[in-house]
């Protein structure tokens, strides 16, 4: 949103010189044709003017040098007043230290006013406009980031590169990890993940690659138990310092399911292994025996004993049947196992 010098433009002047007032007025009138001007001769009348405006001033012109104040209390005041209106101090050349220091509490510009001409006056108040939209944006932006990180379901950290301290928390790690978020910003990375740093953390942070590829590490919580995590890193600059943005999944119940699965599937081998050398050794003998008999004596057992001849057919086929039941499974447990 850029400034625009025909909107309507709501300013308040706070000054208690009127030759100053006239000044200021004229100037403001000739670069903004849609100027609303209120003009407050001490503190007393601006604390009214804040207090009762129904829309907001969209900047205050301030002199530092007012009869009932002090210049703390004045520039204190006004900001809690309107704390989102870029503010401009009116000095003169005597006062122009105060006017700098009041610019490290927040104040947007200041001018002399021995030298305040129209233009200079247009472009200050256009750059505290600018300026004060820009801070808003940027105050927005932080708001988002911190939602999204302590939104984030998993427990994520900011991590100073070099002393390996917690910079921040999120509230899924101090919830799944039992630490405070005070605790953890008087802890070191090693107090939970003593084998953090022997990843290559540079070319991870460098290549901007996530930690997929490395171990499982073992997280410490403040109850003594130990997790395993899937952990995932971004570089990233905190307030000044370079960090990583560390992230943990906990992956613990997964490993004890595939561990679980694991030893399944080795029963299921073992069951396979016994079905195929201990249940079809005998099972092969048994064919074996059958078949021999049916070689030697069937003649005479189907003139002696057709029903006998019949049943030793029949056992015959089963133990074919068997065998071939035996075999699937065999076949199946190994594909299952591959």
């Amino acid at each position: 949103m850029s400034f625009n010098s025909t909107i309507s433009l709501k300013i308040l002047l706070v000054e208690d010189n009127l030759g100053d007032q006239f000044l200021v007025r004229q100037y403001l009138m000739e670069e903004f044709p849609k100027l609303s001007l209120d003009i407050a001769a001490n503190f007393r009348d601006s604390k009214t003017l804040l207090s009762k405006s129904t829309q907001p001033y969209k900047v205050i012109l301030l002199d530092l040098s007012l009869p009932d104040v002090d210049v703390e209390t004045l520039l204190k005041e006004t900001t809690r007043l309107a704390p989102r209106t870029p503010i401009i101090i009116l000095t003169g050349q005597e006062d122009v230290r105060t006017a700098i220091q009041a610019l490290t509490l927040g104040c947007a510009d200041y001018l002399l006013k021995d030298e305040i001409t129209s233009k200079a006056l247009r472009k200050s108040i256009t750059y505290a406009f600018e300026r004060k939209h820009i801070d808003r944006q940027l105050e927005s932006s932080v708001k988002k980031y911190q939602q999204l990180f302590q939104l984030n379901p998993q427990p994520t950290w900011v991590i100073n590169n070099k002393t390996g301290n917690f910079l921040e928390v999120n509230n899924a790690a101090i919830n799944n990890y039992g630490y405070s978020k005070e605790e953890f910003l008087h802890m070191l990375i090693n107090d939970i993940d003593k084998d953090f740093f022997t990843l290559d953390l540079k070319k991870y942070l460098t290549e901007r690659k996530t930690l997929k590829n490395t171990p499982l590490h073992n997280h410490q919580l403040k109850n003594g138990k130990t997790i395993q995590v899937k952990l995932y890193v971004n570089p990233i600059n905190y307030q000044g310092i370079e960090a990583t943005l560390l992230m943990s999944i906990d992956l613990t119940e997964t490993e004890s399911y595939i561990r679980k699965i694991e030893e399944q599937n080795q029963q299921l081998m073992d069951i396979a292994w016994e079905q195929s050398h201990l249940v079809r050794a005998p099972l092969t003998r048994m064919m074996g025996i059958i078949n021999r008999l049916e070689e030697k004596h069937m003649d005479h057992i189907m003139e002696a004993d057709k029903e006998c001849a019949l049943l030793l057919k029949n056992a015959l086929s089963s133990a074919h049947e068997i065998d071939d039941v035996i075999r699937s499974i065999v076949k199946r447990s190994s594909s299952s196992n591959k």
